[in-house]
């Protein structure tokens, strides 16, 4: 290969098609820079043909000219209207810079103080400060440079010179290798992955954050709006393999569970003031009396954990005072008692506004150290497995807003983060584990909780094939309001016990998978790749689209605002020149060049403060 020094345009072109890991118009695109479509299509076709003539490398000869037979028109229509959108965001962001390098020329040059100061505040950088300030999940990052998806050792700047270059951070986009996919076909023969694809594109920008069909996730719950792009058989097919793969595990509960909800129901049936001290008073002795039974050191323990949290529920309850926060309702009633009937030798239990850690490596993923952190999707409550290997956030919970109850909205929307969070503890998991079987991986499945006013929900959720994941409803329950309903409790008590014998399985399921994985050195000679169809394929979890958060709308407003004073300076300019021209002609003082030119000063300051 030639130097890079001495080569004309056209052997540079070629050299990048020998080169690139994938040649595709796109990528060209990207390369040349090119304005007009015809000629640099044109010059596509030109430049892989000579590369094809040129090359003796039979590999390389191979794949260019399966590139060359597998391109179609539609293809090389999509890759140009694709660089035509990021050829104007360029434009756009270089445009804005370029008026605040003018102004910073016009400013010096204007004003008689020569303020230095001001001067420097005008100077306007929107790049490293709202990069700094973007959504977590923001895709709409205007980048004045592009990395060449060729060649991930050079870096290809659209045509800005060398005097424009300033300090700016240039993060690395790699490419993404290809990948196989799973399917998950139905007896009807629906490809429910396509069905899913074909959904989301109806789905209006505005709507996409609040729709999990967005997000790759298949709702199963009755809230859900693609049910009808399934049959009804379909759709009984795809819940039916949905219970008989995630479901919570019967566990089983204690004969001294029953016997102490049948005397809180007894107890119950007294006036306010006395229930609490009744509850106090029972002992695993009396119910011994009563029943003529014997329980075990276990079942006693069982016995007075159970007492200890319904007295706490109940103390809480009669000092409940409207309106009560989100956070408040959480220690005291749902939080409290997640943490004492989960077991907490085998889980870790945070609580409070934290952070999912799944989901902070997820969004910093191929994200500069440079830059500022990323924290997680927000969540409620946290339980991580003791005794995994992988660390997984197994269980995540989600308070929606205290008392009075929440908006239904509301309750959607954090629904959607928090299936997101799980979402993302599966794509974690998928990650830290590429090599184990598919069959096991796509067999993995996490719990979520969720709460507003008294319900109490548990979902599952898992990745039945590539970019399809599934939500289901496991169990729902309603919390006491009153104390007379304490003995409602017992249904609580026993999803958490459901819970707790869940978790141990999910617990020994992952420490296998990753144990599979591990075992990879015995297949040294093995002939099949590590992506293939025995591997297990999550696929790409979704970005955010272009219209979400307010940081987005805040950044675009500030580019429409730039370019509004762009328009302004320019006319400025204008002006500016027609004085200096008057100026030189005249040959006396005039006053209403002066009057002119001081207005034109004050302008300027107004831009300033705009500013």
């Amino acid at each position: 290969m030639k130097s890079s020094r001495n080569i004309t345009q056209q052997e540079g072109h070629i050299n990048w098609m020998l080169s690139c890991l994938d040649p595709s118009p796109l990528a060209f695109f990207r390369y040349i820079c090119p304005a007009h479509r015809v000629r640099a299509i044109e010059k596509y076709h030109k430049v892989l043909n000579l590369a094809l003539n040129e090359t003796d490398d039979s590999e390389l000869k191979i794949k260019l000219q399966e590139k060359k037979e597998t391109l179609g028109e539609e293809k090389i229509q999509k890759d140009w209207e694709t660089w035509m959108q990021e050829r104007t965001a360029i434009l756009v962001r270089r445009n804005v810079r370029n008026t605040n390098l003018n102004l910073h020329k016009e400013i010096s040059s204007l004003s008689l103080n020569k303020d230095e100061s001001l001067i420097k505040d005008a100077n306007l950088d929107i790049s490293e400060e709202d990069q700094e300030d973007q959504e977590e999940e923001d895709i709409n990052e205007i980048e004045e440079f592009y990395i060449s998806k060729g060649d991930d050792d050079k870096v290809y700047k659209d045509g800005i010179g060398d005097d424009d270059i300033d300090d700016n951070f240039i993060e690395r986009r790699e490419e993404k290798q290809p990948t196989t996919r799973r399917l998950w076909v139905l007896k009807s023969g629906t490809n429910v992955g396509d069905e899913l694809a074909k959904y989301v594109k109806t789905i209006p920008e505005a709507h996409k954050c609040l729709n999990l069909a967005y997000w790759n996730i298949l709702d199963l719950t009755e809230d859900t709006q693609i049910k009808p792009f399934f049959s009804a058989d379909d759709w009984e097919e795809i819940n039916e393999s949905f219970k008989k793969e995630v479901k919570l595990v019967e566990s089983d509960i204690p004969d001294v569970v029953e016997y102490f909800f049948d005397e809180v129901e007894k107890v119950s049936k007294k006036n306010d003031e006395y229930i609490i001290n009744a509850i106090d008073d029972l002992t695993p002795e009396m119910i011994e009396r009563n029943r003529n039974v014997k329980f075990s050191d276990e079942e006693k323990e069982i016995f007075n954990g159970l007492r200890r949290a319904v007295i706490t529920y109940a103390e809480n309850l009669k000092d409940l005072e409207v309106p009560i926060s989100e956070a408040d309702f959480d220690n005291s009633f749902t939080n409290m008692l997640t943490k004492r009937f989960l077991n907490k030798r085998d889980l870790k239990m945070d609580v409070g506004e934290i952070a999912c850690w799944a989901s902070a490596r997820r969004r910093n993923e191929g994200r500069s150290i440079v830059l500022r952190a990323r924290i997680g999707q927000k969540c409620d409550f946290r339980g991580t497995l003791k005794n995994s290997i992988n660390n997984l956030e197994a269980i995540i919970g989600l308070r929606s807003g205290g008392l009075p109850v929440a908006h239904r909205k509301k309750v959607h929307e954090d629904r959607a983060d928090l299936s997101v969070a799980m979402r993302d503890v599966l794509y974690n998991f998928f990650k830290t584990n590429p090599n184990a079987s598919g069959n096991e991986l796509h067999s993995t499945y996490v719990l979520g909780i969720q709460s507003w006013g008294w319900i109490h929900e548990v979902y599952g959720m898992d990745c039945k094939a590539t970019n399809v994941l599934r939500l289901g409803r496991l169990s729902q329950k309603k919390m006491p309001n009153t104390l007379k309903t304490l003995a409602v409790l017992e249904g609580f008590y026993a999803t958490m016990s459901d819970i707790r014998s869940t978790l141990k399985i999910i617990c020994d399921h992952t420490n296998g998978v990753s144990l599979s994985d591990s075992r990879l050195h015995r297949e040294r000679k093995r002939k099949i790749p590590v992506y293939s169809e025995q591997s297990g394929l999550f696929g790409e979890p979704s970005s955010s689209p272009i219209k979400k958060g307010k940081e987005n709308a805040r950044l675009m407003a500030r580019i429409n605002e730039l370019e509004q004073i762009a328009k302004e300076k320019d006319e400025l300019e204008v002006r500016i020149v027609e004085l200096e021209q008057t100026t030189k002609l005249s040959q006396t003082e005039n006053a209403e060049l002066k009057n002119e030119i001081a207005k034109l000063k004050r302008a300027v300051k107004n831009i300033i403060s705009i500013i």
